[in-house]
């Protein structure tokens, strides 16, 4: 039987600053191979996946504050000890080595290098023993680290003493743990990102309050908090270019997660006008700096016109002197770029009068087909088109940089273990797919990264969204993984680095969904041993201590009588 492959002929050969936006070709399912240097991966983060908060001399940070506050998160959960990943870094590298990725993505944990954040104060030798042997174990499976500075856990010291990334300090202590983690692991870690998500930073912590600290600043602490981030960020880099490149020979980019915006009506210049103020808003709010020397332009205006008509003596988004947008542009040497969902946009006017708002500031409203799949979690509709929408707007936007995914997948809310898989399969399909459309379209994509490596404690929704494609079963004290049926369907791309045709594909499909099965079985198991413990630990006991409390009881009552 013969299959017809399509030839892919560019979509998006604009030049620079000039995508089409009315240019809405989706074509079908392509079948071909990546670049042979192109590198796969999985992620993870600290404080999600660690544990061991207060162990080994690791100083609190802004979540575990936030979240040992009752009503911050679902069902009060927190991540003390999450997957114990902090003691499961052989268990994990299996992991790692059965997926057969050629780099990870982990994240550093601030306050477990330096307790109060203050280098001058005090240095954890216990925590740089602890990322240094996770970094060589992961060498020595021939796994390059990528290695996040910032995936959100301040150190809480700095958010009472200071007031976290509302405070200009903040960019001068970032500044000094960066340097401490280029000097004890910089001779073999080469790809570093600064902040991880700093959208999610600055908005949901400081302007929803959803996210640690937990400050509903509206419509002025986010861009506080978003302004010192990137000053931030491009201390370091300038700190690792004048001190560490020549020695080290690494790159220092940063990562940027942002939905893609499309108009409702591609013939309403109104609805593309607000689909780009929405990726404007979200991802250029931060990448326009880094490479075009300034916010964007729509954004001056909107917040300036805004914050003008709420009587306000300047504008809500502050200024970089000239002397600062000389300093940040040109900032990364890579830029990561994280991506989910898709929404459709139209323009709507919120009047000034509401008050001040990120939200209402963009005059603009989300809305989702309901032709979409049905998502696992509310929120994260499968869209794969607008991934290549995204990633050829980086294109043309800033210049052709060279870009790694460094986050991409899919959730689900569990309310029983399910290790079948069938929508996340779809979903890395298609997402990878169009990757691999872009990498056509020119864009000059280094590598990939599956988002994520384990199940594990999702901010404010606790445990109740899973992202993993290893299973985590948290219940149980030991924490163990199960893989899923995706598993064994990631790792079918990553050995063929792509989609060579038709048949495989499905093929994959199929043994990924039968492999599941029997450790599906296995794992259902598992809630039973986990009761039969509980019965043994806990009921066992009770019910001891109640017999002997009744004998006693019955005892007195005997003697009593005979007296």
């Amino acid at each position: 039987m013969m299959f017809l492959v399509l030839l892919l002929v560019p979509l998006y050969s604009q030049g620079e600053n000039d995508f089409q936006w009315t240019q809405t070709e989706r074509g079908s399912f392509y079948y071909g191979t990546f670049p042979p240097t192109f590198t796969w991966g999985v992620g993870s983060s600290a404080y999600q996946t660690e544990g061991a908060w207060d162990k080994d001399g690791k100083g609190q940070s802004i979540w575990d504050a936030f979240t040992h506050k009752k009503g911050k998160t679902f069902m009060n959960q927190t991540a003390d000890s999450s997957c114990d990943g902090y003691y499961k870094v052989k268990e994990d590298m299996d992991l790692l080595k059965e997926l057969k990725v050629s780099h990870y993505r982990l994240s550093i944990s601030w306050p477990r290098l330096i307790p109060t954040g203050i280098k001058a104060e005090s240095v954890n030798e216990m925590g740089i023993k602890y990322y240094n042997n996770l970094i060589n174990v992961l060498l020595e499976n021939n796994i390059t680290p990528v290695v996040t500075l910032y995936h959100w856990d301040l150190p809480q010291t700095l958010q009472e003493k200071f007031g976290g990334w509302q405070n200009i300090t903040m960019i001068t202590y970032f500044n000094d743990y960066a340097n401490l983690c280029f000097e004890k692991f910089g001779d073999r870690v080469k790809y570093w990102i600064t902040f991880s998500n700093p959208w999610s930073v600055a908005v949901e912590g400081y302007e929803t309050g959803e996210h640690a600290p937990g400050l509903k600043l509206r419509g002025t602490g986010v861009y506080k908090a978003a302004h010192n981030l990137i000053k931030a960020h491009a201390r370091v880099w300038h700190s690792y270019n004048k001190h560490w490149r020549s020695r080290q020979n690494g790159m220092i980019g940063i990562s940027l997660t942002t939905d893609w915006g499309e108009p409702v009506d591609i013939s309403s210049q109104k609805d593309i006008e607000a689909a780009e103020r929405f990726v404007q808003f979200n991802f250029g709010w931060f990448a326009n700096p880094i490479y075009n020397g300034d916010y964007p332009q729509i954004m001056k205006e909107y917040i300036g016109q805004k914050s003008a008509h709420q009587n306000l003596g300047m504008s809500r988004l502050p200024i970089f002197t000239s002397q600062e947008k000389a300093f940040i542009k040109g900032t990364s040497d890579f830029l990561g770029v994280g991506h989910f969902t898709t929404r459709y946009i139209t323009n709507r006017n919120f009047p000034s009068t509401q008050g001040p708002s990120y939200f209402t500031d963009k005059d603009l409203m989300e809305l989702v087909d309901p032709k979409w799949p049905e998502p696992e979690s509310k929120w994260l509709y499968s869209v794969p088109w607008g991934f290549r929408r995204l990633l050829n707007f980086v294109k043309t936007q800033y210049g052709s940089p060279l870009v790694l995914v460094t986050e991409n997948g899919v959730s689900e809310k569990m309310h029983c273990a399910q290790l079948c898989d069938e929508w996340r399969i779809h979903y890395l399909k298609g997402y990878i797919n169009e990757m691999l459309k872009a990498i056509k379209d020119g864009v000059r994509i280094q590598g990939y990264t599956a988002w994520s490596l384990l199940d594990k404690f999702e901010w404010d929704e606790g445990f109740s969204e899973r992202f993993g494609l290893y299973y985590v079963e948290f219940k149980n004290k030991n924490k163990p993984r199960y893989p899923k049926a995706s598993v064994q369907f990631y790792k079918k791309i990553i050995r063929a680095n792509g989609f060579p045709n038709f048949r495989e594909v499905e093929n994959w499909h199929r043994i990924s969904t039968e492999t599941c099965s029997t450790t599906n079985q296995l794992l259902a198991a598992d809630p039973l041993t986990s009761h039969m413990e509980m019965v043994t630990e806990i009921v066992v006991p009770t019910v001891c201590t109640l017999c002997i409390l009744i004998g006693a009881v019955l005892l007195m009552i005997l003697l009593r009588r005979k007296s």
